[in-house]
């Protein structure tokens, strides 16, 4: 979670429009007082620098002096941050929607922007120059058999990590340190194909890696665990699939609330693996695991499509009658920004109601990470991803899913897996 901080209190309540409007009021908005000198606002800055949400710092053009002195104090606190002086002289000069779309593209270098000094490093200045979109996300792509896989399915060495940018259309980009090396198209209901690629790989370490964005990594914990400890009393309940951010969303929940509840909600055509990883992560977890089983009847209604998810409407049934017994329920889901525009455009909380629960909230505490960063946070916090995860997949879902990419179906076929969608 983000903490905005301008420079006059009438900048802020431009910013506080934003942020209900679009994200729902719970990103913190400051102002430091209206003062133009670093003197004049030292000491409220004082008091901000310890909050737990992300600092976000927003200038105008008049501002810039100022804007220099904050963001080297900042600097020295060691967290992460970054500052940007708007073209207008005056943050509340800017027009409501461009302002907007500066707190978009802001967001999305947290978890876009990457320095490589030898390892990958998080940092929103982004000094390697990935290409900052809200709508992309990125990832590692690591594990003997993902290596193996593209070599032998595509003719791509990646090497033993690779860095991977995901953008529409499931379009990536694949790095091998400061260099791409190759890029592909996954685009769902299309052939895999091999944009272009060169031979070239750096040899880099995923504990380096892991190391080197320890830090950023926990202060994004504790903003998002901030955020969620504000439903403290309620039942928290995390949706958990076994991909990895409903992973990452329930090791946190974990680590905030002394009891959580996870509901596995088995398919009949769940990803091969899934059982046994979520078995053996909720003993390591020690939390209270509901399963459900669903049948999904495809001689009945057909193979689910893009335009009828049948077995998503079952799922989600499934889920809220496992839960419909606790009183007061809170959903703790992984969606993330970098998933889709539609998950990127919901505020971090959401009420919702239904027949079976009433009225319920759903909230998003990884929201704002990146598919890098979650998969970081679990290597960090002593567990291994789901195995498929280091097979090639970017994704998890039934084996009958519509939205398996031709290359995810072929990950299947080579692991013997007979029940696929029509391909």
């Amino acid at each position: 979670m983000f903490h905005v901080i301008v420079r006059a209190r009438k900048d802020a309540k431009a910013l506080q429009y934003i942020n209900k409007r679009n994200y729902g009021g719970f990103l913190k908005v400051s102002s430091l007082g209206g003062g133009r000198k670093f003197n004049e606002v030292e000491d409220i800055l004082e008091g901000l620098k310890d909050t737990p949400y992300i600092p976000i710092l927003l200038f105008g053009e008049k501002e810039r002096e100022l804007a220099n002195d904050v963001s080297g104090y900042f600097l020295k606190t060691g967290k992460p941050f970054y500052s940007r002086v708007l073209r207008t002289k005056k943050v509340r000069n800017m027009r409501v929607d461009e302002l907007y779309a500066h707190l978009e593209e802001i967001k999305a270098r947290f978890r876009l922007g990457i320095e490589w000094d030898g390892t990958y490093k998080l940092n929103p200045e982004n000094p390697l120059g990935i290409e900052i979109n809200p709508d992309y996300d990125i990832y590692l792509a690591f594990g003997d058999k993902f290596g193996e896989n593209m070599r032998d399915i595509l003719g791509i060495n990646i090497g033993s990590v690779s860095l991977v940018l995901r953008k529409l259309m499931n379009q990536e980009v694949y790095y091998s340190g400061s260099m791409k090396i190759a890029e592909v198209s996954k685009r769902i209901g299309k052939k895999t194909e091999v944009l272009w690629r060169i031979p070239y790989t750096e040899e880099i370490s995923l504990e380096d890696i892991v190391k080197a964005n320890e830090s950023y990594i926990r202060a994004f914990e504790e903003a998002s665990g901030s955020f969620l400890k504000q439903f403290e009393g309620y039942d928290i309940i995390v949706p958990w699939s076994g991909g990895k951010d409903s992973t990452a969303a329930l090791i946190l929940a974990s680590k905030v609330f002394r009891d959580v509840t996870a509901v596995y909600v088995k398919m009949e055509y769940e990803m091969p693996q899934t059982d046994e990883y979520v078995e053996k992560l909720a003993k390591k977890l020690k939390v209270n695991v509901i399963e459900s089983f669903v049948k999904m009847p495809v001689d009945k209604y057909g193979f689910p499509t893009h335009n009828n998810r049948w077995c998503t409407r079952m799922k989600v049934e499934a889920l809220y009658n496992a839960i419909k017994e606790f009183d007061s329920p809170v959903l703790v889901i992984g969606d993330r920004d970098g998933e889709s525009a539609k998950r990127r455009l919901k505020p971090p909380a959401i009420e919702r109601k239904n027949e079976v629960l009433g009225t319920f909230l759903e909230v998003m505490p990884i929201k704002f990470w990146s598919g890098m960063m979650v998969q970081l946070y679990i290597l960090m916090n002593g567990f291994d991803l789901h195995p498929l995860y280091y097979e090639g997949f970017y994704r998890l879902g039934c084996t009958i899913c519509p939205s398996l990419a031709d290359w995810e179906i072929t990950l299947l076929k080579k692991r013997g897996e007979k029940n696929l969608p029509p391909h």
